[in-house]
């Protein structure tokens, strides 16, 4: 086994661990993956797989083509939305999915099919506004091309009624944007029921979105 390989899953375990603590998952629901460094892999937790009890070794090995190439357990049911994230952005190492209370609170808001940046963490942490997925089955072809075409150039998405995902080019930074958007979302949430949410200065947002994409690594 790869070094790269190795760490892959060592990250992927660490991750799991660090949003169920936070709360982030219930039982066995949401998932995470990560890019095998150097090599046209990524790591996916298994499905229907507790987090309190998994090790690197429940984990599911695949190639970008979709073929499984290691583990004895089915990958996560939203393994088609993870290799299809990668697949459109080749800066994104790292994803976790969430069913975080106030980022699924808010992506279930009937009328709203977009979250503002409400603050500067979330403008910097996430290039901007985040838009909210359509709504489809979980595990479903249509929920990965809804999540795929809608993460656009940001640090997340919101997924209708379900939850959310962080990206980043390593584990660190999709855990990161996953805290920036349950944050963003408890504090939109918390303006609307006192009143209207400001929106910041466009051109401010454009200087943060070309923040991000250059901290990200994303090519403009």
């Amino acid at each position: 086994m790869s070094e790269a390989l190795n760490k892959a899953k060592s990250e992927v375990v660490r991750a799991c661990k660090i949003i169920s603590g936070n709360g982030y998952v219930l039982g066995t629901a949401g998932n995470v993956s990560s890019i095998v460094e150097g090599e046209n892999l990524f790591v996916i937790t298994p499905s229907s797989y507790p987090y309190n009890i998994m090790e690197e070794k429940d984990l599911v090995v695949a190639d970008l083509d979709g073929n499984i190439v290691e583990g004895d357990k089915k990958p996560s049911i939203e393994f088609t939305m993870h290799r299809g994230i990668y697949r459109e952005r080749k800066d994104v190492k790292a994803i976790v999915h969430s069913h975080s209370p106030y980022a699924t609170a808010a992506a279930s808001v009937e009328g709203i099919n977009m979250i503002p940046a409400v603050d500067i963490e979330a403008a910097f942490g996430l290039g901007g506004d985040m838009d909210i997925a359509g709504f489809a089955p979980p595990g479903s072809p249509e929920l990965a091309e809804f999540a795929r075409a809608a993460i656009g150039e940001k640090g997340g998405v919101l997924l209708s009624n379900h939850g959310a995902i962080g990206v980043g080019k390593n584990m660190d930074e999709a855990l990161l944007a996953s805290d920036n958007i349950e944050r963003n979302c408890r504090l939109y949430l918390s303006i609307r029921a006192a009143g209207k949410v400001k929106t910041m200065p466009e051109e401010f947002m454009d200087f943060s979105s070309s923040v991000f994409k250059e901290v990200s690594g994303i090519k403009q």
